[in-house]
């Protein structure tokens, strides 16, 4: 028996562990495509030539006085944030926009507020000392606007120095997303720096039927976070697509919809790669949803989209912040099923809806496949209160995998498992 040693990202490093040649079906990671030779050209190149729209300044009009918000993500997306936004206030100065006009927004969603050290770190130096920066208030209704209600009868509670901007644009990167089909575009708009009651509804909408939108960029959810950005009055977006390695391939930028589409069309070549056969395992790397088990539940769904039905699922995820940090309530709910979270979650009866979304979704992914949890923020009480089993490492955890569907189990690896979107083609 040949021994292969293979490997998931942790934090800054990785865990290595070793499988049977023979038992392994395949390992999917992200691709490694050719990067773009100069990122400055390709952001440059990308918002002189917008897509489905004019260029800004045609758009913009006379920028003496106008206000200027750029939405950027928090340091929970690999969003190369530091690269982009000195490119893109450049640009903005070029056509006559003061640094005293523009505002960057963290779009937190309902995350913590980053420190002043993460928020200089993630916009640059530069752009920090010379931009005004702020994070999103999600709980805080002074922060925000009521801007009516959507087609699909979600309130729309936008952050309110966006609102009343004279241009507001984005900053994102392009991914799947098991909620909204791909992140990027809208997104940044809803949940990034909305109200806790607009990303409630939209949350708890999306929570059940997850399965229909992960990897479809047109579905329900995402057309509701378009219209909730639209009337949020967001103009422009800057949309990169990065490879295995995090570096640039594409950068697409312009009307919201049009320009996000076309970036789906790039990022399904990098994330979307075919599963000829569900195998008895699936190991999960949850890099680059590291922080706690709420960002790595986008890494398990990939794993049940991939395992056969009722397989098993190694999830290694480092939570280094622990299981629902920013959600503590959650942790109330144990195994409940999750149409009765829902029922509750609908109906009142449970105060943090938007907690108990990200629990919903992931009582979905347990009734699919059963779940081990490697981890080092989670100890063994709290994962299997949660409905997990325990593993201390991803060998023992492939040691229970086998004890669970026997010493001839077949194996599949996904390594970036919130960056792919598995195609089943059986």
């Amino acid at each position: 028996m040949s021994l292969k040693t293979l490997s998931v990202p942790w934090g800054e490093g990785k865990k290595e562990f070793q499988l049977p040649e023979e038992s392994i079906v395949w390992t999917i990671s992200p691709k490694a495509i050719k990067p773009v030779q100069d990122e400055r050209e390709e952001i440059l190149r990308a918002m002189r030539e917008p897509i489905g729209m004019p260029p800004i300044p045609e758009v913009l009009g006379d920028p003496a006085g106008k206000r200027i918000a750029i939405v950027v993500d928090d340091n929970t997306r690999v969003t190369p944030v530091n690269r982009i936004l000195p490119v893109v206030v450049d640009e903005l100065n070029r056509y006559g926009v003061q640094d005293s006009q523009i505002t960057v927004i963290m779009a937190l969603g309902s995350h913590r507020y980053m420190t002043d050290a993460e928020i200089e770190e993630r916009v640059g130096t530069e752009c920090y000392s010379r931009l005004r920066v702020m994070n999103h208030e999600y709980d805080n209704p002074d922060q925000l606007s009521y801007c009516g209600k959507t087609k699909f009868n979600s309130p729309v509670y936008v952050n309110r120095t966006f609102v009343e901007s004279d241009f507001g644009m984005c900053i994102g990167n392009i991914i799947p997303h098991f909620v909204a089909g791909w992140s990027g575009g809208a997104k940044s708009i809803q949940p990034g720096i909305c109200g806790v009651d607009t990303t409630a509804v939209v949350h708890l909408n999306s929570s059940l039927d997850w399965p229909e939108r992960f990897g479809n960029a047109e579905n329900d959810i995402r057309l509701d976070i378009e219209e909730i950005a639209k009337k949020a009055g967001l103009k422009f977006i800057v949309n990169t697509i990065l490879n295995l390695n995090e570096e640039m391939v594409h950068v697409v930028a312009g009307e919201p919809k049009t320009a996000h589409r076309r970036g789906v069309q790039y990022a399904q070549e990098v994330y979307q790669q075919e599963v000829t056969v569900r195998p008895d395992v699936v190991i999960v790397g949850s890099y680059p949803a590291n922080r706690d088990l709420w960002q790595a539940g986008k890494a398990l769904a990939a794993g049940c989209m991939s395992v056969r039905k009722n397989g098993t699922i190694i999830l290694a995820a480092p939570c280094f912040e622990g299981a629902y940090p920013e959600h503590p309530d959650v942790m109330q709910l144990g195994t409940m099923d999750p149409v009765e979270i829902f029922n509750l979650s609908k109906s009142g009866k449970f105060s943090d809806v938007v907690g108990s979304t990200g629990y919903i979704s992931a009582g979905v992914m347990r009734q699919m496949a059963k779940v081990i949890l490697v981890s080092d923020g989670i100890d063994q009480k709290t994962t299997e209160y949660l409905g997990y089993k325990y593993a201390p490492s991803i060998p023992e955890a492939i040691h229970i995998a086998r004890e669970l569907e026997g010493d001839n189990a077949k194996f599949g690896l996904l390594t970036h498992g919130a960056d792919l979107v598995p195609r089943v083609m059986e």
